[in-house]
Parts: structure tokens; C-alpha cells; sequence
């Protein structure tokens, strides 16, 4: 190995070395947080173990039990990046949402969700131009982002006691951005199932979850309260994203 080898894998190893202990300053007392915690998600794919995204997220669960997740997400087989805040009252129930999405090295669509009561209205702005809708839903729906840490949280409006498929109403936006109307998505109904609680060991740790089925072809495991993303399997496509990043604290 030559000296410049030598010195450049020295280097490597210093900033792998600081990254993996990096240390998140603790949050500062605020009356607005009862609770906070934050995770990174590796997309991989299954059969051979390669990273092909990543997902980083942090949640702030509020003193009247509303959620707040911030996240991020990059892709790289269809060179996406998508930054979300996604937000639900105490039952789960979308409350409002807003994404911001890139595709190709360029912005593609900016949209808001808002949810009061029985209402959704929806705007926004894309590469195509402005866009709106305003549609009567359940007051039980959902709002499906495309980010995988705030996407499971549709698994909370599934009574566990019930066997077999239940209906769970989604907004569900566009995930790839494509289409003349970027900026707007469609209302749609999961079929979801409750398979059991499962102990699954992930690179972040061994943690007791609750597996659940989406339209029998996505499987997911959440653990705790606020339903952290744990794993995510899509056989179909060859996919495993996995928890490898999770702290938390009051």
C-alpha cells in the first residue's frame, strides 16, 4: 500500500470513526414536546443486502397526543429526494401534511394536505403549474406521504382484535412525481391485516413489535406507542428497508 493509500484509508477511518459516535445534543426543556425520538432507515435491497436509499426521521409526540414526524428520504434507483412533515391528532387521524419533492436533479412539486373534520382540501405547486382539490372524506383517514417512518402509522387505525383485511382511507400522494398533476394524489382504501406481535432484530436492536400485511404484498413491524418503523419487506420487488438508527428520550 502506497503512503498516499495509507494515509487516505487513515482518513476514512477518522470520519467513519466520528460519525458512528457522533453525539445529538439533548433537546432542551419545551412545553410543546411530552416526548421526542429519531431514526434513520436503510432501503436496501433484500436479496443482496445493497443500500439503495435512506430515510431519516424525527417525531415529537405533543402534550394534547398529537405526533409530529419530520423526515427525509433519498432513493437512489429513481434519483428521488423527498422531505416531508406529517402530522396526526391522538387517534391517528391525518391532520395535516406537507411534502416537497425532487426528482431527476429537479424540483418537481410542493403540496399541502389539510384535514379539518370531514374536509380535505388540498393545494399545490409543481414544474406543471398550480393544482387544488377539495374532497369530503372520513374523519378516520389517513395520509400516505411516501415516507416509510409516517407511512406505518396507518397500521394504527386497525383494530388488532379483528381477524382478516379491514379497509384503512388514504390520501395517498404521488410517489414518483410523475403524471401532469405532480403536486396532487388520490383518495384510496388499504386493505390492512394484523398478523401478530413478532420480537424482530434489526441493525438498531432487538425490539418486541406488531407485524402487519398491506394488500397482501407489503409487510411491516412497528414497536411501541408512537409505532416506530422497524422493518418493511416488499418480496414482490426484491425490497428490505430496516431500522439502523433509533434514540429517544422525554
Amino acid at each position: 500500500m502506497t503512503r498516499r493509500a495509507l494515509a487516505a484509508v487513515i482518513v476514512w477511518a477518522a470520519v467513519s470513526a466520528a460519525v458512528s459516535t457522533r453525539a445529538e445534543p439533548p433537546p432542551t426543556a419545551n412545553a410543546n414536546v411530552v416526548r421526542w425520538a429519531t431514526g434513520a432507515i436503510a432501503y436496501r435491497v433484500k436479496s443482496t443486502g445493497a443500500i439503495n436509499g435512506y430515510e431519516t426521521w424525527r417525531l415529537s409526540v405533543h402534550p394534547d397526543g398529537s405526533r409530529t414526524m419530520a423526515a427525509t428520504v433519498q432513493y437512489a434507483p429513481r434519483d428521488i429526494q423527498r422531505h416531508v412533515v406529517h402530522r396526526v391528532d391522538a387517534e391517528w387521524r391525518a391532520l395535516d401534511t406537507y411534502a416537497l419533492l425532487w426528482l431527476d436533479g429537479h424540483w418537481r412539486a410542493t403540496t399541502l394536505a389539510l384535514r379539518q373534520g370531514a374536509q380535505l382540501t388540498i393545494t399545490g405547486q409543481s414544474s406543471t403549474g398550480p393544482a387544488a382539490q377539495n374532497q369530503t372524506v372520513s374523519d378516520q383517514i389517513v395520509m400516505v406521504p411516501h415516507v416509510l417512518a409516517a407511512d406505518s402509522w396507518r397500521a394504527m387505525l386497525v383494530d388488532k382484535t379483528k381477524s382478516g383485511p379491514q379497509p384503512v382511507a388514504a390520501y395517498n400522494f404521488n410517489a414518483t412525481g410523475e403524471g401532469a398533476a405532480p403536486a396532487l394524489g388520490k383518495v384510496m382504501d388499504y386493505r390492512m391485516t394484523y398478523v401478530g406481535a413478532e420480537q424482530i432484530t434489526v441493525p438498531a436492536g432487538t425490539y418486541a413489535t406488531d407485524h402487519y400485511r398491506i394488500e397482501d404484498a407489503v409487510d411491516i413491524y412497528v414497536t411501541g406507542e408512537d409505532a416506530i418503523l422497524v422493518k418493511f419487506i416488499y418480496p414482490s420487488i426484491d425490497r428490505e428497508h430496516l431500522l439502523i438508527e433509533h434514540k429517544k428520550g422525554p
